[in-house]
């Protein structure tokens, strides 16, 4: 039984597993979707959030069984209360609700053990108070996303064009780069419009030109990526205009790429998910687009990238793409693995996802190809991450994720948590600005 395994595997010890084994997917509770963290194993099941200190508001745990039993959970190691809700059939089977830790050093024989009145497939764990909050009763639907289906899939993988090896051959026709008109004049900087051609595609944007005197072989450029932004609401250079000024004032030129389908640029050809490719696509053709200009008011040897969320998505998945980028600094990033970030979408979309791509160990196989993280191997730019662990848009354990696979990898990178900060880094954003500065200063202006 689970129980006993339990108490055996805890007597012999055991220790967490890191954030590089880990594996997540997304679970729909009645109307709310949350990415779970999967314990498909006996090891990871007897461990689970034991030894914790906290627990995202869009997070949770998700327990996976080889049959349908009276499984039974406990709070052994727990340091915060949990909802407990078993899932049988996609639908809620049983809930427990402030389910309490015991105090440290309190007996196995004495944990309360808290099992359902039916049996059930899945045990999922979540912040306490979530079934409440979110109207959550049993007999709710559950839809658990990635789930292993009999699925026909041709032998030619689908969404080949958003491999990361087929990505590095694509020749992305960054041209005709273009300074459109002043929109803007500050006492350290000029503000300007500016267009190029991604493809097919016109890409708008913001550019900030330092008035300091011109360094010999150009301004060192920042190419700042921004988040999601609903395109109804979008404007030219919104989601970075703060890093836009602060980066102008210390002597790079900034490019802020409105990407595809924003502001004045060319409507996203694309109607469906694409993992970021045409996003990161319009950002680095920039950099083809400024070869090509053959000006000398940038040092094209001298760039970096910044990203905040989504843009620090797009700036992860350039980071195993392009060689001419220096260093990169990354705000709250998505993440590194594809289907981590399917949380923020429809279940429409999910759906789409997984009618085309599968739901099986061949769709495994697809989205690890799409993935940058499988290819961190490859990154020779040395990156910066910053997080806030009060940030509830984004999970802190993807940049945690990140950090330990950079690492592993042998790579330079930099991690700093800022603790209560929310994802926009509102208290503590001219501390983590004046870190990225002096990174960018360090890789990027300095290099020689």
């Amino acid at each position: 039984m689970f129980l006993a395994a339990l108490v055996l595997v805890f007597a012999a010890g055991y220790e967490e597993p890191s954030f590089l084994q880990r594996d997540f997917t997304v679970v729909s509770v009645g109307e709310k979707r949350i990415i779970a963290e999967l314990a498909s194993s006996e090891r990871s099941r007897v461990f689970g959030l034991s030894g914790r200190e906290n627990l995202g508001a869009t997070e949770g745990m998700l327990f996976i069984f080889d049959k349908t039993d009276y499984h039974a959970i406990w709070m052994k190691g727990m340091k915060f209360p949990l909802d407990i809700i078993w899932i049988k059939n996609g639908r809620v089977a049983d809930i427990e609700e402030y389910a309490l830790s015991s105090p440290e050093g309190t007996a196995d024989i004495f944990l309360p053990i808290y099992r359902p009145d039916i049996p059930a497939e899945y045990v999922l764990e979540v912040n306490a108070g979530f079934a409440e909050k979110y109207d959550i009763s049993i007999g709710d639907k559950v839809v658990v996303g990635l789930s292993k289906k009999n699925v026909n899939i041709s032998s030619e993988l689908p969404g080949a064009e958003f491999f990361i090896e087929n990505q590095r051959t694509k020749d992305l026709r960054g041209r005709d780069f273009q300074i459109e008109k002043i929109i803007g004049e500050e006492k350290e900087y000029t503000k300007y419009t500016i267009f190029y051609r991604t493809g097919d595609l016109k890409i708008s944007g913001v550019m900030n030109v330092p008035k300091a005197e011109k360094p010999k072989n150009g301004f060192p450029l920042l190419i700042l990526n921004h988040g999601l932004i609903p395109q109804n609401t979008y404007r030219s250079g919104r989601g970075s205009r703060r890093e836009q000024d602060y980066f102008a004032k210390s002597g790079y030129v900034t490019i802020h790429p409105d990407y595809r389908g924003h502001a004045s640029s060319t409507p996203n050809p694309y109607s469906h998910f694409d993992f970021f490719s045409g996003y990161t696509e319009d950002v680095l053709s920039v950099v083809q687009a400024l070869k090509r200009k053959d000006t000398d008011l940038i040092d094209l040897n001298r760039m970096g990238m910044w990203g905040h969320s989504m843009g620090g998505g797009v700036a992860v998945r350039a980071m195993v793409l392009n060689l001419d980028i220096k260093a990169f600094v990354l705000f709250a990033p998505n993440s590194a693995r594809a289907e981590e970030n399917f949380y923020e979408l429809s279940e429409e979309e999910i759906a789409w996802l997984n009618q085309t791509y599968g739901a099986d160990e061949k769709a495994e196989e697809i989205y690890r190809n799409i993935s940058p993280i499988t290819y961190f191997q490859d990154v020779s730019s040395p990156v910066q991450i910053h997080h806030g662990t009060g940030d509830d848009a984004v999970p802190l354990w993807f940049s945690e994720k990140m950090y330990e696979a950079l690492t592993h990898f042998g790579k330079k990178v930099e991690f700093y948590s800022y603790p209560e900060e929310k994802h926009e880094f509102i208290d503590q954003w001219p501390f983590a600005a004046e870190r990225s500065l002096q990174f960018f200063d360090t890789y990027v202006k300095n290099v020689r």
